[in-house]
């Protein structure tokens, strides 16, 4: 099941500048950014009410934010989509992406599929793996956008190998399915069982729902031996490299 994750902790995560993505903490909202990293949020919001209403993109997504997380106001999902959406069409590529998860889930906004697609895209093609794992979603089931297996396991690769576990338990899935309609050849089977594997080993959730053994039963030895040696070298991959991803 995909859950819409909360924003709180990825907001702090955002404000010391550990996202993997472009941060909103700018000279302009510097001094709301700091407060909002030590919770006064009263302050932030004095800051950052006058610069979103002159148009700065920045301003207008944190103060999304708040609205969306409840800091300091009441939650609004709907106020956070609108702000959401100033940014967005600045092509602030975090507006951008929280306005599709907000379209995806229907929250704030009417549900609409083709309209998350439309705004998750940017985002995802700049390598934020939460906007991969649910734009490969969409297009893994047909929702918005035209099913395409293939669109789907690039995208949920992308996200995949930044360690989103909940990427890798869908990749796995659809792998899995591709091996199955005989049309690709056993590299899909392969790739089927590592990530299913590396997504129960790295999220406990994952392993309650992983695939993991229906998909060991269609597997030789030969391809259980290559499997397990993608898993090793994803691995050495990722310990040689700052955490990215995670779970969703």
């Amino acid at each position: 099941m995909i859950t819409r994750r909360t924003v709180a902790p990825f907001l702090l995560v955002l404000l010391l500048g550990t996202a993997p993505i472009p941060s909103p903490r700018t000279p302009a909202t510097e001094k709301a950014a700091r407060a909002m990293g030590t919770g006064d949020f009263k302050t932030a919001l004095n800051e950052l009410r006058p610069l979103a209403a002159k148009g700065d993109p920045n301003a207008q997504f944190l103060l999304g934010m708040l609205y969306d997380a409840g800091k300091g106001v009441p939650q609004d999902a709907a106020l956070a989509a609108s702000w959401y959406r100033k940014a967005a069409q600045q092509d602030h590529l975090l507006g951008q992406f929280y306005l599709g998860v907000l379209y995806f889930f229907g929250q704030g906004v009417k549900q609409d599929y083709k309209e998350a697609a439309r705004w998750l895209r940017a985002p995802a093609e700049r390598g934020i793996d939460q906007a991969q794992f649910y734009l490969g979603s969409l297009y893994s089931r047909g929702d918005g956008v035209k099913k395409d297996h293939s669109e789907a396991v690039r995208l949920l690769t992308g996200a995949a190998a930044q360690r989103n576990t909940s990427a890798m338990g869908l990749l796995s899935t659809e792998l899995f399915s591709m091996s199955r309609d005989g049309s690709h050849d056993d590299q899909d089977l392969v790739d089927a069982y590592a990530w299913s594997h590396l997504a129960a080993e790295y999220d406990p959730a994952q392993a309650m729902t992983s695939g993991r053994y229906l998909i060991e039963k269609y597997c030789n030895e030969d391809q259980k031996k290559k499997g397990k040696a993608a898993i090793a070298e994803w691995k050495r991959r990722w310990s040689s490299e700052p955490k990215e991803g995670g779970s969703r």
